[in-house]
Parts: structure tokens; sequence; C-alpha cells
């Protein structure tokens, strides 16, 4: 196994080494309130944006990290997935986020499925774990459609704690939720 993220392809999207190509589409979703609702306040202008999205790119966790992700057919950007460490470095958690056009049209599913079936099947990890907001129903019912479920609290991001749910590569393997 290669110790960097490998490019990974579903049946519509390419997920790819986040670089410097997918910067402007995500700084613009980092604008949007819509997206950011649920993790953290918009960025207020188009520099700060893509600052904070550059620090995406420092974060090298080898075969983890985070993905570009990109419509196969269009090869347009249309988001981020991550399979990495908690902050506190307790678990690795696995994630989405996607520009509005591209909301309710399952490749948020996609992402995690396919982030989640490198992370058992190819990095062999034991756990996967994901946080989310208790009031976004809509990433909630992602995870569990991959199959998370509910673990408890942590306190990886802020003291006042996050849900969390968790998926053991033995569940996976048997439970046909991966591509």
């Amino acid at each position: 196994m290669s110790d960097q993220q490998p490019r990974l392809t579903t049946d519509r999207l390419v997920l790819e080494p986040f670089g410097e190509d997918h910067v402007p589409a995500l700084a613009h979703a980092s604008m949007d309130e819509r997206v950011m609702r649920y993790i953290r306040e918009p960025s207020p202008d188009y520099a700060t944006a893509e600052a904070s999205i550059r620090k995406i790119l420092l974060q090298d966790n080898g075969v983890l990290g985070v993905w570009g992700v990109r419509l196969r057919d269009t090869n347009e950007v249309i988001g981020l997935g991550i399979l990495r460490p908690l902050p506190d470095k307790s678990d690795v958690e696995v994630g989405y986020r996607l520009s509005v056009p591209h909301w309710g049209k399952g490749y948020a599913t996609e992402i995690a499925r396919c982030l989640i079936d490198y992370g058992f099947t190819t990095v062999k990890l034991a756990t996967i774990t994901a946080t989310f907001d208790p009031e976004n129903a809509a990433s909630r019912h992602v995870l569990e459609k991959c199959g998370l479920r509910d673990d408890g609290i942590t306190t990886a991001y802020h003291a006042e704690g996050t849900p969390l749910v968790r998926l053991d590569r033995e569940d996976w393997l048997k439970g046909g939720n991966h591509p």
C-alpha cells in the first residue's frame, strides 16, 4: 500500500487527494450559510474562505486525509470527503461537504460509503466514526444509511460535546452497505 491517498471512484464520483484545483469551488461553498450551517460561521469573503480551505491542504495524514470530489461525467468539483483522525486523535472519522446544487442526489452517501470501504478494506481500520450536529437530520440519515450507529458523545471538537456514531469493520464487511 502506498503512503499517500489514492484516487477513488464510484459510479458517479471521483474522489482525489485534495489539491489546488479544488480550492475555488470549496471556498465559494464555505461562504454559503446553508452549507456551513452545522459546521461553523460562513466565511465573510472569498479571501478568508480561501485561506481557511488552504489550511486543509496542509493536513497530510498519509493514506488518510481530505479528498476533493468531482462529478465523473462533467469533472465539476462539488465538494469534499474526509477520512482522518478526529482532532483529539481518539478515532478516525468520515465526513463530507457538498455545495448546495448537489444536495439531495445521494452524493453524500456515495462519498461516505466509498471512504468507509477504503478505510476498512484498504487501510484495515478497525472502526470508523462520524460526528454531526444534532439538528442536522439529513447528515444523520446519511450516516445511518451507511451503517453507523449511536456511540455517545465526543468532546473532540468542543467541550459541550457532539453526537458520535460508529461502525466496526466486521459489521461493514458483513452488512452489505459497501459499494
